[in-house]
Formats: structure tokens, sequence, C-alpha cells
């Protein structure tokens, strides 16, 4: 994990749905040197039927409808996964996630052979900052490459990053602009990330009672709010003028529609379709109207044509430029997937493909849906048009040759804290750790399931902990070898004090899934609640055997020797540690106590 930000300097940062804001002038002179800056802002989880110029009535969105009234609107874009790290992914890099290796959210890391529009920029002078608002997009997986400053900081005083992983848009704006600030006479690079629509839905004052019956519109609109004092700054500050600025959501949220309630289950147009508005400096045509269909992976390489700088071959994002210069083109095909019901649920998992009027979906039961005339996908034509799904599937595999694309990629293992932050954040399942023999579940038949582990994931806020501890073992016998299960009864068992009822639980995962690093981080956490540390300790080992850079492991084995008074012992562990967080303050004045113990110096 890569930090190069003094946290100390920037206390705010925020990124949520992708929201991307290209400031294109089709047709007119490229600027001299230093030329356009480039000003990506992402909406997190936002749907774009939920914003007002995309026609929602009962939107509260005046500023992205001025941006798109003064921009390029696309109708059409589409996301590749609904998810938070890899749609991210893949706007940064123009590929779908079979490519860039990045599947889900906590247990994937972008490595560096896969190039960013960072480091494209960063190599041709651009300052490059990012100012994220969620754990969901900390450092650790990887999406910091290139960054001068990568704003991930929640509360650097504590030793493991706060539970509640969400900053709100006001904080993330001010982060923004104190950086602007201080940078602004560069040509920069700029990502700002709002995450506000995501649940739980609890929009600040005085959105709060203007969207009491509606709280995710009140996200939206609070997040709207400060979108426009990001504008209003440009504006102010004569960046306006010759900044590219680009607004994309990263995906959307079902509301309960097919009975979903957030994302990440299913592939339908409420989770996929999003936001994009292109904004350049000077639009020849402005609030243009696009009908195509286009990729949030197309960003890239529109951002790198408009600056003049040559596309990299191999990328799967198309540039939208000849769009925005008035060309018609034909419908792009989206691609789709979620590996997400296999890896936190156990069940099987989805891949897709709209093409043309047609939307196609790989499950172990298919789907077929003509969105021309069945918007709402609500007849499944699998069986009337066996030889569309046939064509539709034959192009599915083709995308994904060679990807390997039923699986795999550069999985990390998840510590305690980010198990715990994913929860909070409504991701209630936990990566699977073992493949059950036979064909996997279809989402579509677990949806009971499913909704057991909202409604304990409720009961659990609400606090009525017996009918939450009740749905969490439904769930658990129902889905054994998901360690989740387990990390959600264990973790409940221990906020109620049952901490031997917790241990228990935890061994029992351990017994069933031995090399799940999930349930050992928060075994760890149990036996040190029961005030077992020897077993803590032991346990922390066993995770390092496993992951040697689990950094909740390293940090706590070190306390604990530390509290022992073994600091010979404990120092070793705060070394590598600070190897993955450096600049973590209480982990900082930890080795400098075992230092000053052993009467050391800190190495240069």
């Amino acid at each position: 994990m890569r930090h190069r930000l003094s946290r100390t300097s920037f206390l705010f940062a925020g990124l949520g749905l992708t929201a991307l804001v290209l400031w294109v002038s089709p047709g007119a002179a490229r600027p001299k040197k230093p030329g356009w800056n480039v000003l990506l802002i992402t909406l997190d989880t936002t749907r774009a039927d939920r914003i007002g110029c995309y026609g929602y009535a009962d939107a509260g969105t005046p500023n992205i409808d001025a941006l798109a009234a003064r921009g390029v609107r696309f109708t059409r874009a589409y996301s590749p996964v609904p998810l938070t790290l890899p749609s991210h992914a893949s706007i940064l890099t123009g590929n779908y996630p079979y490519a860039h290796r990045v599947r889900n959210n906590g247990s994937y890391h972008l490595t560096s052979d896969h190039a960013t529009l960072t480091e494209e920029l960063k190599g041709r002078g651009f300052v490059a900052s990012a100012f994220v608002s969620s754990f969901t997009l900390d450092s650790r997986f990887g999406l910091d490459q290139g960054f001068d400053v990568y704003d991930d900081a929640f509360d650097s005083r504590q030793a493991l990053k706060t539970y509640r992983s969400e900053r709100p848009a006001d904080r993330v704006a001010s982060a923004f602009l104190d950086w602007l600030q201080l940078n602004g006479g560069k040509r920069f690079f700029a990502w700002v990330h709002f995450y506000d629509p995501h649940l739980p839905y609890s929009p600040p004052p005085p959105f709060d009672r203007e969207f009491k019956t509606h709280p995710y519109d009140g996200e939206i609109a609070f997040m709207d709010q400060e979108i426009g004092r990001v504008a209003r700054a440009l504006e102010e500050g004569g960046f306006m003028g010759n900044t590219l600025v680009i607004l994309a959501g990263d995906h959307g949220e079902a509301l309960g529609e097919k009975k979903e309630i957030d994302h990440g289950l299913f592939l339908y147009e409420s989770t996929l379709r999003v936001p994009l508005i292109i904004c350049p400096p000077s639009p020849p045509a402005r609030g243009a109207v696009i009908q195509s269909r286009v990729r949030i992976i197309d960003v890239l390489p529109t951002v790198l044509e408009l600056l003049d700088i040559r596309v990299p071959k191999g990328i799967h994002g198309k540039s939208l430029v000849p769009l925005l210069r008035g060309r018609k083109i034909e419908d792009l095909p989206a691609y789709a997937e979620t590996l997400y019901p296999r890896e936190n649920y156990g069940w099987s998992e989805l891949y897709g493909l709209t093409d043309g009027a047609w939307k196609y979906i790989r499950a172990p039961k298919p789907e077929l849906y003509d969105l021309a005339q069945d918007p709402a996908e609500e007849k499944n034509l699998i069986g009337e048009k066996m030889s569309v799904a046939a064509e539709l599937g034959r192009k599915l595999a083709a995308l994904a040759a060679g990807s390997e694309a039923e699986g795999g990629g550069t999985a990390r293992r998840m510590s305690s804290e980010e198990e715990r932050k994913l929860r909070s954040l409504g991701y209630v399942g936990g990566r699977s750790e073992k493949t059950p023999a036979g064909p996997l579940a279809d989402p579509k038949d677990k949806i009971e399931d499913y909704l057991l582990y909202f409604r304990g994931n409720l009961f659990e806020t609400r606090g009525e902990y017996d009918k939450a501890e009740s749905c969490y073992r439904q769930v658990l016998t129902s889905n054994p070898d998901v360690a989740g299960n387990y990390v959600n009864l264990g973790i409940l068992l221990a906020k109620s004090g049952r901490f031997k009822d917790a241990v228990e639980i935890l061994e029992e995962g351990r017994g069933r899934l031995p090399e799940s690093v999930a349930v050992l981080s928060h075994l760890m956490a149990a036996y040190l609640q029961a005030g077992r540390s020897d077993d803590a300790l032991a346990a922390g080992e066993a995770i390092l055997a496993l992951d040697p850079g689990h950094f909740d492991a390293l940090f706590v084995s070190g306390d604990i020797l530390g509290r022992q008074e073994k600091w010979a012992r404990a120092l070793p562990f705060f070394e590598r540690a600070l190897q993955v967080e450096p600049e973590n303050e209480a982990l900082r004045r930890s080795y400098e106590r075992a230092l000053e113990q052993l009467k050391k110096r800190p190495e240069r």
C-alpha cells in the first residue's frame, strides 16, 4: 500500500459514484501548453434515472443538471460490474474486469503491470491527486498507482481504520478544494469520489427532512450540493476555461427491484446503467444529448484523445470523441460480470452482454431480454429466442477468450477490520473459501437467503441481537462454506458481550475453513476480547503464514508482545506493519516506544 499524502494536511476526501465530467470542444482548436486539466468526479451507487437531467422529476440535482446543460450527456452509459472497486479499476484502466483482474471489493488488488489513466497523465507532467471517501477504494487495493496524493485517510490517529469507513461529500469536496488552492497553478489530474448514496441512506439536514420518504434521493441531493461547490470554485478560480470535467457513475442501486436491496447480486439495468456527462471547456453545442450506448471503460481513451495523447493499443474502451464531434456510431456492446454471488455467498457468478436491443445473462438459469420492448426486464425470452441467446452467448465467450473469465484474478486477503468495514457498507457476506461440490445455485433461487443477510444486518443495526442471531444462524446452516457467515455471527456475539460464544463459532469456522484469513483474523480479535492473548498471538502467526503482509495481524502481534514487555520480538512486527501503512500514527508511536525500550534509533 502506497501513501504519498501528509495525513494531517488533508482531513477530508470523497469519491463515490463514478462522476466524470469531460469538457470537450469538438472542432475547437487544441489549447496550447500547459493545456487542459482533467477533473474526474465519480458518483458511487448513483442511478442515472434518479437525476433530474435524466428525467427524474423529484430529483434535487441542480448542479449535475447544470453540468449536463453545459456539456454532453450520455443517456445509455453502462458499468461493467456493479461493485465499487472493480468498476473504478475499469474506469482508470479502460479495461473490463477480466483483463485488469480486479473482480470484487476487498479481495483483489490492481497490480502495477496494468497501466492507468493516472500514469498516462503523470508521465506527461500532470500532478495527480485523488480524494476517495470509502474504505472500498483504500490504497491497499492498488488504485493509488501514479498519484502524487492519494487521500484515503479516515483517522490516522487510530491503529486500525475506523469501523465507519465513509466520509461525507462536504469533507470530500473540502479536501479537494484545499488541495486545489495550493496546486491550481500546475497542470493537474484530480479524481474526486463521492460515496454518499451507498447504504445506509442517511442524508444530513436539510436533505433528511426534504427527502424523508426517499433518503436515497436525499443522499444524491447532498452530493449534488457539494458538486456545486466544486464547480463554483473552478469558475471563481478561473479553472473552468481549461479543465476537462468528467462526471460518471460507477454502478447503480437496485432499491428493491427484483428483490435486490443494494447491488452486486444481479446484472439488471438498475445497477448497470449510470450517469455519464462530458463537459469540455468550450463545447460547440451546449446541452447535447447522445443516445448511443457507451461504457465507462470508454472514459480513458476519450480523455487521452481529447488531450492529443496516443491511446494505448489493446484496451477494451473506445474513444467517444467521434460522438462528441457530432458523428454517429453504432451502439457499443456492453459486457458485464459479477463474481460477488460466488465469492460472498457461495452461489453462481453471472456474466452478461448487451448488444443491439438484446441483453443476455449467462447464469444457471439464463436470461434474455429485449430492452427496446421491455426496458424493465420483466419478460425472460430465453425459451422463445434460443438462436438470439446462442449468438449472444458466443459473443460473450469470445469477449473473454483466454482470460479465465470463469474466475481468478489478483486476489488478496482481507483483515478483520477490512471485513468489518465492508459489512458496515452493506456487503454482509464474506468471500467463500470453498467451492461447493456440484453446480452452484443460481442467485435468483437463493434470494430468500440473501434477504436473510439483510434482515439480520438490519436487526443488528437496531440492537435487536436475538433476531439478528436467528437470521445469521439460518444463513450459516444453509451456506456453511462461506467465511462471512461465521464472521457475521461471531461479530454479533462479541458485540453482545458473549466472547466465549464468539470464539466457539469462529473456531468452528476455522475447523471448516482452515485457510480462511477472514475467519482467523476475527478469531484473533475474539481471543483478545476473551482475554486469551497467547491464543490471539498464535492466531496472528497462522494469519501471517498465509498472508505475510496482513496489517491487523502484524500490528496486533506487535502490540501483544509489547504489552508483555517482549520488545525485541515486537519490533519486527511493527517494522513490517510500517511497510504497509507508513502514515499510521498509532503504529508509529508503538514503533518508537519499542525503539526507546531497546535503546535503538530508527533506521533512515
